[in-house]
């Protein structure tokens, strides 16, 4: 070849670009990929990254990709809608054109995201993480009514839960919400609150979690533990999908209640915990408004207890002023009998003087001052008494 034929690089670039663009031109593709290398610089409102497909683990084609300032919004849309952080080793499928610049070389320009696909392989993996639980572990985890439940979720529920284990990221929104919610009900209930910092996004947050649930199962003081996630991004929920902590959940011997604050379908965690709240907030309030119905029962209970007694205060009142009568008229029955036997008696006695017997024509025989009243006690010639009722006779016996 000729140097005087050779031509310079901008120039034979630009008939590549010229001839990308007359091939693929504004047309935009629905592609199938899988992310690497993501760089998101959000306040730059632009993104880059590499689009791969691998067999097996095996990259069998990869290809730079950007999202500009135009379409920088799908990352925010697609992460508030899926719950999914963007970054690396995301399987999505991206709407895209073909972009070749004689500086900057060949890139795939992204112009959209599709949600539903990521959210529908975010659905096959909960689903497979939950099978693996019922398989593996039948006991902690199994299906009912075409929904997985837990052990964790018959634990027996107590009237109050005055002790609390709390797990959250220390000095989080969802922290402080949580607390404050506690500290501030309406009622000044008190709650005492033993607190497990831990991560609860990032590549350990599941591993430590799953550390504070064992570390709070052995405080034995705890009545219940609280998971709370709150403020900041609503993205990188993958912890709460993750087969560890879940199992964790399902096996915890303290119930427990979470607060994790996304937007979307309810975790793994959410779905096999005690109780599921959407927000550490709302998960104070269900625990202020439980512990506060057992004040109520126990307000009612005084109440009732204040009315039986006075009721039986009322019914003991008028037992005895029934008795009181009752004695009364008893004590007056008793002492008219008594009277009438008395005055019976007094008859009686008045009948028996002997000046009565006498008057009814009996006589009395005396000897030597003392009553007769058999014939042993006298003999011939003893001398005796005989009185009547008008007077008496001397007189010996003779016979």
């Amino acid at each position: 070849m000729e140097q005087s034929s050779a031509i310079p690089l901008s120039a034979f670039l630009g008939v590549v670009e010229d001839a990308v663009y007359q091939v693929f031109g504004e047309r935009r593709f629905w592609v199938i990929a899988e992310t690497a290398d993501v760089k998101v610089y959000r306040d730059r409102f632009y993104a880059f990254l590499n689009l791969i497909e691998k067999q097996g683990s095996e990259v069998v084609a990869s290809a730079g990709a950007a999202l500009w300032r135009t379409n920088f919004g799908k990352i925010a849309h697609f992460e508030k809608i899926t719950g999914v952080k963007f970054e690396n080793n995301l399987k999505i499928v991206v709407q895209l054109s073909v972009s070749y610049n004689p500086k900057y070389g060949f890139r795939l320009v992204i112009h959209d995201i599709d949600t539903a696909y990521t959210i529908g392989q975010l659905t096959i993996q909960r689903e497979q993480i939950l099978q693996t639980l019922a398989q593996q572990h039948p006991k902690l985890v199994w299906k009912h009514d075409d929904r997985y439940v837990s052990a964790n979720q018959f634990i027996p529920k107590l009237s109050a839960y005055n002790n609390l284990a709390l797990i959250a990221a220390p000095n989080s929104d969802g922290y402080r919400d949580f607390i404050h919610e506690l500290e501030n009900n309406p009622w000044r209930l008190k709650f005492r609150i033993t607190v497990f910092p831990v991560p609860v996004q990032g590549e350990n947050a599941a591993n430590e979690m799953v550390k504070a649930i064992v570390k709070a199962n052995t405080v034995s003081n705890c009545q219940a533990i609280v998971l709370v996630r709150g403020g900041g991004s609503q993205t990188d929920f993958s912890p709460f999908d993750s087969l560890e902590l879940s199992l964790a959940v399902a096996g915890s011997k303290l119930p427990i209640f979470t607060g994790i604050g996304h937007e979307r379908n309810i975790s793994i965690v959410d779905e096999l915990a005690f109780a599921q709240l959407k927000t550490p907030t709302k998960c104070a309030a269900y625990l202020v408004e439980w512990n506060y119905k057992v004040v109520l029962e126990l307000s009612s209970a005084k109440s009732n207890l204040l009315q039986i007694a006075q009721k039986m205060i009322i019914q003991k009142r008028n037992q005895v002023e029934n008795y009181r009568s009752l004695i009364a008229k008893s004590a007056m029955w008793m002492v008219v009998s008594q009277k009438q036997k008395v005055a019976h008696q007094l008859q009686k006695l008045e009948m028996l003087q002997p000046s009565k017997t006498l008057q009814r024509g009996y006589a009395l025989l005396r000897k030597e001052g003392r009553i007769v009243d058999t014939t042993h006690e006298i003999k011939l010639g003893d001398a005796v008494v005989i009185q009547l009722k008008d007077g008496v006779v001397n007189a010996q016996i003779t016979n």
